[in-house]
């Protein structure tokens, strides 16, 4: 576990109790990380204040056909493997490095601008930009021509968060697996769907124990990454000036 990722899950706790300190007032049950006006056609039945026991058909486990389809685990029982050799230089099987560029992501209104390795797949019209500027992680967007792919994040080789792209739009199962340990592969932290672009129907967290800390339902499309107050998706943003294919390596 690394010491960016432990001040990251500290800073979203202080997040998250700001935003539950604002709504105490009303006695009404909130959806963390999104803010407070945004939720009036959201049903919370579950917060990290009124948690409840999880039933069977919910359990947090990938072998979970009521969550996952035997695809979805299949695919995801290989991310660990897909990108287990992977360097600077060196991509996943089928694909070679094209260059380096810079990119830009904000959380809690810092900016952080850091390098991606490109690479082309030579098998498949795809390429794919990987970030390994933090110790211990690394985080992928893979997109084919027609903006369909993922963006995955792994920490010490294990598959952390996952979430799916359809025309450069998030568009399908959008997950996060426990924190603690990162060994427990089989159990997720948090689990929604996305279609063109915004969350619809069910969110689900859950807290170590099994328990869920929060459950909501989106009734109609709801622009999730527009309205989140803290960032919870994988996306990064191309710098205003462009290095494409610069000569040194990322550090």
């Amino acid at each position: 576990m690394t010491l960016r990722y432990i001040v990251t899950s500290l800073c979203l706790l202080l997040c998250v109790e700001k935003l539950f300190g604002q709504a105490s007032s009303s006695g009404r049950l909130v959806f963390p990380f999104l803010s407070i006006e945004s939720q009036s056609n959201i049903l919370v039945t579950a917060d990290l204040s009124h948690p409840k026991n999880c039933p069977a058909k919910y359990t947090n486990v990938l072998s979970n056909t009521n969550l996952f389809s035997l695809a979805e685990r299949t695919l995801l029982d290989g991310i660990s493997e897909k990108y287990k050799n992977v360097t600077t230089n060196s991509g996943p099987a089928g694909s070679i490095l094209t260059g380096f560029d810079v990119r830009q992501s904000s959380f809690l209104g810092d900016t952080d601008i850091f390098s991606v390795s490109c690479f082309a797949y030579t098998n498949i019209a795809a390429k794919e930009e990987m970030d390994f500027h933090n110790e211990g992680q690394i985080v992928s967007k893979f997109r084919t021509q027609t903006g369909d792919g993922y963006d995955v994040k792994l920490i010490d080789g294990k598959l952390f968060q996952y979430q799916e792209y359809k025309s450069n739009l998030l568009d399908g199962l959008y997950v996060a697996m426990k924190a603690m340990p990162l060994s427990d592969a089989e159990k997720c932290g948090s689990w929604a769907r996305f279609f063109r672009g915004r969350i619809l129907g069910k969110f689900f967290g859950w807290d170590d124990d099994g328990k869920i800390v929060v459950e909501a339902e989106f009734k109609e499309p709801f622009d999730f990454v527009k309205n989140q107050i803290v960032k919870t998706d994988l996306s990064w943003a191309e710098m205003p000036t462009n290095t494409t294919n610069s000569a040194q390596s990322p550090k």
